[in-house]
């Protein structure tokens, strides 16, 4: 898939998602009986797959692990993601650290994302990535370089960002 297909189908599940009624249980049950968990899960493959010629694909890719893990599958629509597609993210961050081709945006994204414990604890032989995170920003940093991006049609991270970063 392109990422424009990607896009597409991650504006599709997001009103799927927002479409829930319910409690927490009645809400999980209908995103698993519509499908919405399996094809998250495929959205995030589709994403590893375009990470490494893609940096729009990687942020995205690797907000929706960190997502996975922070907020709640009924909020999110995110309920598993696979092992390997993690692992070519984060394979493929790495080396563009090593490269020096991180942009501003994705530092203050990895910045953001390392303060939540055990996010990217499971990924200890990354070097690179691992030294990034002794270096990361604080928190101020990060919203300052976050508010000059443009976070509008960037699926459910973009969402997330516009909800975090105070009013410009």
């Amino acid at each position: 898939m392109t990422l424009d297909e990607l896009s597409k189908k991650e504006r599709e599940l997001l009103l799927q998602i927002d479409g829930t009624k319910g409690s927490i249980e009645e809400k999980a049950d209908q995103l698993k009986a519509k499908g919405i968990f399996d094809a998250y899960k495929q959205v995030h493959d589709g994403y590893a797959d375009l990470a490494k010629e893609n940096n729009e694909a990687l942020k995205r890719g690797l907000f929706l692990q960190w997502y996975a893990l922070v907020e709640p599958s009924f909020l999110t629509g995110i309920n598993d993601i696979d092992s390997q597609a993690e692992k070519e993210i984060i394979r493929v961050l790495d080396d563009q650290i090593g490269e020096n081709e991180v942009d501003a945006e994705l530092y203050s994204m990895v910045s953001y994302y390392a303060d939540w414990e055990n996010v990217f604890d499971r990924f200890n032989g990354y070097s690179n990535l691992t030294q990034l995170l002794k270096n990361r920003l604080d928190y101020d940093s990060i919203i300052l370089q976050l508010k000059q991006s443009d976070l509008t049609s960037r699926g459910q991270m973009g969402i997330y960002w516009q909800s975090v970063i105070p009013l410009r």
